[in-house]
């Protein structure tokens, strides 16, 4: 944990993991056969595309394996690989559970959705809590994350909020 954390966790999203390296053992499989055995049918892909697909879903298994959630005396921070979302405590009007299921925005990961008229932004990983912090000044009014510790971390928010 980094010092100047309040608090720090790392998710292994088992399901998206799963997933995608379903689908990069596949591409990968198809490449090589393509390769060294001959064109897949008829009117095969070029087989720069199907390398191009099997890296894509590789680098898509190694960016949702892990999800972290940072808290620090600045901001609240969660974070899918390379891709992450930042709000500063001035920003944050309150913090609830979220106890609609995740298809509700969308299933899981990083999700965009709409709900009575307002942006939500969702980082999420399945079979784990969900929290909800309500933003004064971002695009988007809500912002949903994944904790392992709701409580805990739904008691540090409150006390950097007030």
């Amino acid at each position: 944990m980094d010092l100047n954390s309040l608090y720090e966790e790392k998710l292994f999203s088992k399901w998206s993991t799963i997933i995608f390296t379903i689908f990069t053992v596949l591409f990968l499989g198809l490449t090589v056969y393509q390769i060294f055995i001959g064109p897949l049918g008829d009117n095969k892909a070029p087989t720069w595309l199907l390398g191009l697909i099997f890296f894509l879903f590789l680098l898509f298994t190694i960016n949702f394996s892990f999800m972290t959630l940072k808290l620090t005396p600045e901001f609240l921070s969660v974070r899918f690989g390379v891709l992450s979302y930042s709000v500063s405590w001035e920003n944050i009007e309150k913090c609830y559970r979220e106890e609609v299921p995740l298809w509700t925005y969308g299933g899981w990961g990083i999700r965009f959705e709409k709900s009575k008229g307002e942006r939500r932004l969702a980082y999420t990983v399945p079979q784990t809590p969900q929290l909800t912090i309500l933003l004064k000044n971002k695009n988007f009014r809500e912002f949903i994350f994944s904790t392992r510790k709701p409580d805990k971390v739904m008691e540090l928010v409150e006390k950097m909020i007030v």
